[in-house]
């Protein structure tokens, strides 16, 4: 007797095994899914919501040194060091230097050793990098917001005082030649206050446009972490 129930008994034992094995392969499953939704990273289509995820850090390739850009700077600049206020008038006369005046695209922070002045060449081209900034933002939440320029053209005399309290300036600037501008990466101008995060993407857009415009060879970028902005030097 016990012999005949043998091949049931076993059949019923697999059975039971299936069913369980399959009961715990359903709940590791979902446990797996639940863990995947609280750890994966979120991203989030900017045009669509009020936040974004920048897929690449494009600040790291924005480190080019002083030697690689220099001599370019000075000899599509202006072609001498000025020391002063009244020498700047002179070359605004003479059509050399033009003045920079906020407007749509951006806005001229209160500067303590700059000037308001660049070559036409480089405000044609800040005049460019403030439309591909503006136009990367249509659509989204943050249209119509602009980046702050915080540096300009320096002279000699002020490049001395800036020196004395600035340890990281230096005394041979491209800043001197009327080619090069500072950008704020951290601070930027919308109609309503900014978020931490809106500010990060904000700036990573702005470093976008910069490493675009660079890699078309219109201009030489270093991202300072301690100045907070974005050195850019027209070609």
């Amino acid at each position: 007797m016990k012999s005949q129930l043998l091949p049931y008994t076993i059949v019923l034992f697999g059975i039971t095994a299936v069913i369980l094995l399959s009961s715990n392969r359903k709940k590791s499953y979902n446990e797996d899914e639940v863990g995947v939704v609280k750890l994966a990273p979120t991203k989030i289509d900017h045009h669509a919501v009020d936040s974004c995820f920048e897929e690449k850090d494009f600040t790291l390739e924005l480190n080019d040194r002083v030697a690689v850009y220099l001599s370019e700077s000075f000899s599509k600049g202006t072609g001498k060091l000025l020391n002063s206020r009244k020498q700047i008038n002179r070359f605004v006369a003479k059509g050399k230097l033009v003045k920079i005046e906020s407007n749509e695209f951006y806005t001229i922070n209160k500067m303590r050793y700059s000037y308001p002045f660049l070559t036409n060449g480089a405000k044609v081209f800040l005049e460019e990098l403030g439309e591909r900034f503006h136009f990367a933002l249509e659509n989204t939440s943050l249209q119509c917001t602009r980046f702050k320029i915080t540096s300009l053209l320096r002279t000699t005399s002020s490049v001395e005082r800036m020196m004395k309290n600035n340890k990281n300036s230096i005394k041979n600037s491209s800043h001197l030649h009327g080619t090069t501008f500072d950008i704020s990466y951290a601070n930027f101008v919308h109609n309503e206050e900014l978020t931490t995060s809106e500010v990060s993407y904000l700036a990573g857009v702005l470093a976008r446009t910069l490493w675009e415009l660079r890699s078309e060879k219109k201009c030489f970028v270093t991202y300072e972490v301690w100045q907070k902005c974005f050195h850019v030097v027209v070609r």
